[in-house]
């Protein structure tokens, strides 16, 4: 029997298994009552992740409580491969493509991917600064300022791509999860429809799946009686000890199979486990939907069926309505029939706002470039320049002349020819011709070579040398000598020439400078001796009234002696 037991939990885990999903799966998830969130660690920009969101019915998360935002810490934290302050993960939160301003409520001027903007909670990590413009969007990132890593809101460009993003799904209702008895060995492993795995949920939502292992149980949240409740096909109850074998009442196990017992004056149902009171519901199973009984007509009864669906030919089975095929049309547009209900789409070019098909703004709309704007994919633009120019390195929105060779045609006025302009490094000839000025020949590089450019020149340092912060000078890079401050200059350590013998062989440089020596020697006596002479011939004309310099060489030695007696202060 232990060995039967074993074999049909082994069969029934690779029977049923948890559900594939092409999606990506959740990094984590959680459920609050009938609404679960989901975080995926995956690059994506807004539109791919909301539509990530999408695949499985729900959408990009709605932060409008304090709950939803401890949700977000529960699971972006909690991820230990990659989590805030290092990640980055969208919320359903963008601004459509006109100007907001940051007075404009909670939101400043932001919206939900749901359409609406209503919210008892915001926590923006710091103000605009003023108008917001273009398609902007919203992540949630850390901030650990405080000290603590506090989750925060920042808007950026729709078009960065995240390090991931939280998804949120809401159902008509939960389960919670199961009650196992102590002492039982036993896990329980839940899967939900929207991907999220795990064993510590607080609510699983409607169609979710919980395998317990090892008893190979595999039981489902289904509606019994309009009252979410775990349950499977089959009929009869399951082990007691996992939440009272499904029972609605009484679970019994003391015969070695589980029995559901139900209260004097009540009935068991057609499942066997649920319990109804005699007389005051309709017969088993005749009814799809909902049941009605007749009280003019013993045992008589009618069938109802939920919105969204009539009661068939039969009298017992529901049939969808199809709620495009009605008119008017439900939806402005196009619109998409489902189960029970329908869903309104908008045509290429049209975007839903508030329940309506409203045309998507250009994306040029308002935007103040110089020359073009060029629309692109997602909503956004790009300031482009006409022939001839260039967007400015750190002013995009405007154009500067260009000309990447040595001459141009100038950009000159149509009805003033006196009215040219050149580009910045060129200068206007006759011709309305823009030539580039050669900056190496005006010497703009200071001690390095210097290649000219079109409209610039590059200076190049040679070894020991770097580029000075204004790019026209090669300085040293040796450190300069540092003074002591004594006024005298740094003391270098003279060799001692009489600590090691004189090298063999000549000194053919030394003797050079002795012979240099002697000889200027021989020219300064030489030299002494003709003044010598020169002083007693002129002294001598002197006496017979000669002049031995001109009037303008005199002229020149009375201003070098009235230079030379000091000035009384």
């Amino acid at each position: 029997m232990p060995l039967l037991l074993l074999l049909l939990s082994i069969l029934t885990l690779a029977k049923l298994g948890l559900p594939a999903s092409a999606v990506p799966q959740p990094g984590g998830s959680q459920c609050i009552e009938d609404d679960c969130y989901a975080v995926f660690w995956k690059p994506e920009k807004f539109t791919g992740a909301n539509q990530v969101c999408q695949q499985l019915g729900g959408h990009l998360m709605t932060v409008r409580s304090s709950v939803a935002a401890d949700v977000i810490s529960l699971l972006a934290l909690g991820a230990p491969e990659i989590s805030p302050p290092d990640g980055r993960l969208w919320i359903g939160l963008q601004l459509g493509r006109n100007c907001s301003h940051e007075q404009e409520g909670q939101l400043r001027g932001f919206r939900w991917v749901t359409g609406d903007n209503s919210t008892s909670y915001s926590n923006w990590k710091h103000s605009s600064g003023g108008a917001l413009c273009g398609h902007q969007c919203v992540v949630v990132s850390g901030d650990s300022a405080s000290g603590s890593v506090e989750l925060v809101w920042e808007e950026h460009s729709c078009d960065l791509a995240t390090e991931g993003f939280l998804c949120e799904y809401n159902y008509a209702g939960s389960c919670k999860p199961l009650n196992l008895e102590s002492g039982i060995d036993a896990s329980v492993t839940y899967s939900t429809p929207f991907g999220g795995k795990g064993a510590d949920f607080q609510a699983l939502p409607l169609n979710s799946h919980a395998l317990v292992v090892p008893l190979g149980l595999d039981l489902v949240c289904m509606k019994v009686e309009e009252t979410p409740r775990w349950g499977k096909e089959s009929l009869g109850p399951w082990d007691c000890r996992v939440d009272k074998g499904g029972c609605s009442q009484t679970c019994n196990q003391d015969s070695g199979n589980p029995e559901c017992f139900c209260s004097q004056g009540t009935l068991s149902e057609a499942d066997l486990r649920s319990c109804q009171t005699k007389g005051d519901t309709c017969p088993h199973n005749l009814c799809q939907q909902q049941c009605q009984l007749n009280p003019d007509v013993p045992g008589g009864y009618t069938c109802m069926c939920d919105s969204g669906y009539y009661v068939g030919d039969d009298g017992h089975s529901c049939v969808d309505v199809d709620d495009c095929a009605l008119e008017p049309n439900p939806c402005p547009q196009k619109c998409v029939n489902t189960k029970g209900a329908f869903k309104c789409e908008c045509n290429p070019g049209f975007e839903m706002l508030d329940g309506e098909c409203v045309e998507l703004l250009d994306p040029c709309f308002g935007i103040k470039c110089e020359h073009k704007c060029l629309p692109l994919e997602g909503g956004t633009y790009r300031c482009t320049c006409e022939e001839g120019f260039v967007p400015f390195p750190d002013q995009p929105d405007r154009c500067m002349l260009f000309c990447n060779t040595t001459a141009c045609p100038a950009k000159c006025n149509p009805y003033n020819a006196d009215d040219c302009k050149c580009p910045e490094g060129y200068i206007l000839d006759e011709n309305q011709m823009c030539s580039d000025i050669d900056d190496c020949a005006a010497g703009e590089c200071n001690g390095g070579e210097c290649i000219n450019l079109p409209g610039s020149f590059q200076c190049i340092c040679g070894p020991k040398y770097k580029l000075s912060k204004t790019g026209q000078e090669c300085i040293s890079e040796e450190p300069a000598p540092v003074d002591d401050g004594s006024g005298e200059p740094p003391f270098t350590e003279t060799p001692d020439t009489t600590s090691s013998p004189p090298a063999e062989g000549p000194a053919p440089s030394v003797v050079f400078i002795g012979i240099a020596i002697s000889i200027l020697s021989i020219v300064t006596v030489l030299l002494a001796i003709g003044c010598h002479l020169r002083k007693k011939q002129c002294a001598a004309r002197a006496a017979l009234d000669y002049k031995c310099a001109g009037p303008a060489k005199e002229e020149i030695l009375q201003q070098v002696r009235t230079e030379s007696v000091p000035q009384k202060l």
